[in-house]
């Protein structure tokens, strides 16, 4: 009886195992992210066992961020019309446009991973769709950040401010943003960024950049803090 007990255990430990791991660690995988991400921004469709800004393609299903654990691929995916904006995290098929809105991970004893959750966002219209830069992207009606949809934003004359890394600036015709918040005390109309100003501080440590309107000045400290300053 208690050999048996034994063979039976060892039999249900090689069942879990084999079960965990349908998924863990596939060989091949080809990460093309640099690659494409160098070749200017364009909608690749992922060939199988290839890799873009976390979307992986195995066979016929597309998985997101890490694949370990028995973690399932992403559903609701068209395979056909599927492609990745390499170095942008967007990606989008002839139903939805997704981005990584959540990152779930999961620690067993033996294994951890990280993958993608909640990926389908909001109201976004894959055929009209296009990133604009510095994160923001626009189906022509609405506007997003990071893949969340921006409420106050008039996605006609919405326009990203260009700017050095940190510096994340947007107008349309009523307010500016920063990050997907309003800044409501700059003017949207007259707002300004001028990168050969003198007082802009860009050091590896040290991050500064003056901003302004017709009416005021401030100084913008990467991430979040904003001073004003005597307008020159």
């Amino acid at each position: 009886m208690k050999h048996l007990i034994i063979i039976l255990t060892f039999t249900l430990f090689l069942t879990s195992c084999r079960g965990q791991n349908k998924y863990f660690e596939p060989n091949g995988i080809v990460d093309k992210t640099t690659e494409y991400s160098k070749n200017g921004k364009s909608w690749v469709s992922l060939k199988n066992k290839e890799s873009i800004d976390g979307y992986t393609r195995i066979g016929d299903s597309i998985f997101g961020g890490e694949i370990a654990c028995n973690v399932e691929p992403l559903k609701g995916i068209d395979i056909e019309t599927f492609k990745v904006l390499a170095g942008t995290s967007y990606a989008k098929d002839k139903n939805n446009v997704y981005y990584p809105l959540e990152q779930p991970c999961i620690d067993y004893e033996d294994c951890g991973v990280c993958y993608y959750g909640k990926i389908i966002m909001e109201s976004a219209n894959p055929e009209s769709f296009k990133y604009l830069g510095k994160e923001y992207a626009t189906d022509g009606k609405n506007v997003y950040f990071r893949g969340e949809l921006m409420l106050s934003a008039d996605g006609e004359t919405f326009k990203v401010i260009n700017g050095p890394e940190f510096f994340f600036f947007a107008t349309d015709k009523n307010h500016v943003f920063k990050h997907n918040e309003k800044f409501g005390i700059a003017d949207s109309k007259t707002f300004y960024y001028d990168k050969t100003d003198k007082r802009n501080i860009v050091r590896e440590y040290e991050h500064k950049f003056i901003i302004g309107d017709k009416n005021k000045e401030w100084e913008f400290i990467p991430p979040n803090t904003i001073n004003e300053i005597k307008k020159e």
